[in-house]
């Protein structure tokens, strides 16, 4: 333009301006449908769906139509003797950064109510939902009118577009400028009137109150709290940790466990015990999944000296065995789990002999002899709460004795058997049948029995809703073992990839590395392709890595 200007000006040349405007959809289906040969009946669809994305400029059509040309959206089909297209494809192509910027251009031409609307709208990120959208609308707390009106409308103007419940900006530029035009004072406010209408909403949605902790948290950065928010913001960050590790985002559960713990007062210990309590033992917990040894040393460190009860020191307890078994100390990860459950009122001889071993399994192998699913679904759920701690720490001492005393496992095992035959059902229960099929299996010739029992456990596995973290518990008994020695190698082999992803989701990486390794030994021993067995060994090595 620069180069034209100077060429009219010296007047060495003869120019003739034409103005051209914006084309209308009609303008781009008819070019269409000259262009590529085809009645104007085939081209309309495409037509709306250039305009909108282009908002009729010239320049931006040709570029948008170069643009699906050069991602093959656009082929001529040989059969059909003519040229074909996708639209939801073609929809799916983001907007050109000239497109956005021109949108944005007009960002303040735009009536009020839709500005109000998308500026809501911007404060969610790149996308939003309509049931967001249907909680916020409630009463008309933020804004005095129907939003979905308003959002529809920015459909038209080509700022959003819906795919299902989800409005999302045709372009991040569009989000990012609309966003900063909102002064830093009045986002935070946004944030937090948003959030707060969010979580009176919210009852037990996990979705709906990780979104509201997140509008709030917005809106505590750089902002100093009063003494009455610091303990409620910090007891929906406690909350909001509880269900993402459910839904088992650690790195997003750690996000809101710190922020938890930086709004706690000085003497949170005395004034909000209960609180701090849970704050510090989900971060142990993390730290764990994580592998930081430090920060989990340090928050067990906290919870030991602080912990007002015996009762409260049961999860400072486990997680200090676990702890002690993720250092390879697992003498003492049996220790400190053997003195918990003395104080249970669960004991364990000190010497354990084959000859007391053999006699516990004897006496177990006739309890279990005609075990089956159906008779353990009839047992009542068990309520004794001493009976359930000494259950958890049964099964994690199971699992540390399989590695450092092998003897004491049978024992452990034929214990929680009784515990649940005299108490009742729990999830630990299936840890001790498939590890008492696991002791029948290498201690006795009754390996027909073992392998049954663990039969039943893997149903009962399955059935559970804490399946990913039984089948990553019991990966090594269940898996590796009995079902390596009795079953096709190639079934074992293929279920170990589904074990990798069920012990990654409960955080377990001990176990999920087994399965791998396990899956890329057994693939060698099948016959696989060495190609493929090759990528899984390096793949384990490369995932070994990063965890570790």
């Amino acid at each position: 333009i620069e180069t034209m200007n100077f060429i009219e000006q010296s007047e060495s040349a003869k120019f003739t301006k034409l103005d051209i405007g914006e084309l209308a959809q009609s303008d781009i289906g008819k070019f269409l449908s000259a262009t590529l040969c085809l009645p104007l009946r085939y081209t309309q669809k495409m037509a709306g769906l250039v305009h909108s994305k282009t908002r009729g400029n010239p320049f931006f059509v040709i570029q948008f139509l170069k643009t699906i040309i050069q991602n093959r959206m656009l082929q001529f089909s040989v059969n059909s003797r003519r040229w074909t297209w996708d639209c939801d494809i073609i929809d799916m192509q983001m907007i050109s950064d000239g497109v956005a910027e021109l949108l944005t251009t007009r960002f303040n031409q735009l009536p009020l109510h839709l500005m109000q609307t998308v500026i809501i709208a911007s404060c969610f990120g790149s996308q939003v939902d309509d049931p967001t959208i249907d909680l916020l609308n409630i009463g008309q707390q933020l804004l005095p009118f129907n939003m979905q009106d308003a959002l529809q409308l920015a459909i038209k103007e080509g700022i959003l577009e819906k795919a299902g419940p989800i409005y999302q900006f045709t372009h991040d530029l569009i989000q990012q400028t609309i966003y900063e035009s909102i002064p830093t004072s009045e986002r935070k406010i946004l944030h937090k009137t948003a959030g707060t209408i969010l979580l009176r909403s919210a009852a037990n949605n996990s979705t709906i109150h990780l979104l509201a902790v997140d509008q709030i948290n917005f809106y505590c950065k750089d902002v100093i709290l009063s003494p009455e928010e610091r303990p409620q913001v910090a007891s929906i960050n406690a909350t909001a940790a509880k269900f993402a590790i459910a839904a088992s985002s650690f790195e997003q559960a750690r996000s809101y466990i710190d922020a938890g713990m930086r709004l706690l007062g000085t003497n949170h210990w005395e004034e909000q015990y209960s609180l701090s309590l849970q704050l510090y033992e989900m971060s142990a917990s993390i730290s764990c999944i994580n592998g930081d040894i430090g920060a989990m040393s340090s928050c067990l460190h906290q919870l030991i000296a602080n912990v007002k009860s015996f009762e409260d020191s049961l999860t400072s307890s486990s997680l200090l065995a676990k702890l002690l078994a993720a250092s390879s100390k697992y003498d003492e990860a049996i220790s400190n789990c053997l003195s918990i459950l003395s104080a249970l009122g669960e004991e364990f001889p000190q010497d354990i002999s084959l000859p007391i071993v053999l006699n516990e399994l004897s006496v177990i192998q006739t309890t279990l002899a005609n075990i089956s699913v159906d008779q353990v679904k009839l047992l009542p759920p068990m309520t004794d709460k001493s009976k359930l701690n000494a259950m958890k720490f049964l099964s994690m001492l199971c699992s540390y004795s399989v590695q450092s005393k092998p003897m004491l496992v049978p024992i452990l095992s034929c214990r929680m058997v009784r515990l649940t035959i005299e108490h009742g059902f729990c999830d630990d229960s299936i840890v001790g049948l498939v590890t008492a099929g696991y002791s029948l299996f290498s201690f006795t010739d009754g390996k027909e029995l073992g392998y049954r029992v663990g039969k039943v456990g893997e149903f009962l596995i399955e059935e559970s809703l804490n399946r990913h973290a039984l089948r990553s518990r019991l990966c090594l008994e269940l898996d590796c073992t009995m079902k390596a020695l009795v079953e096709p190698a190639q079934s074992v082999v293929a279920i170990l990839p589904d074990r990798y992803n069920s012990a990654m989701l409960a955080g377990d990486m001990g176990n999920a590395m087994l399965s791998l390794l396990t899956h890329c030994v057994g693939s060698l021993h099948i016959g696989s392709e060495l190609v493929s067995v090759s990528k899984s060994f390096v793949a384990c090595i490369k995932q070994s890595v990063r965890l570790f």
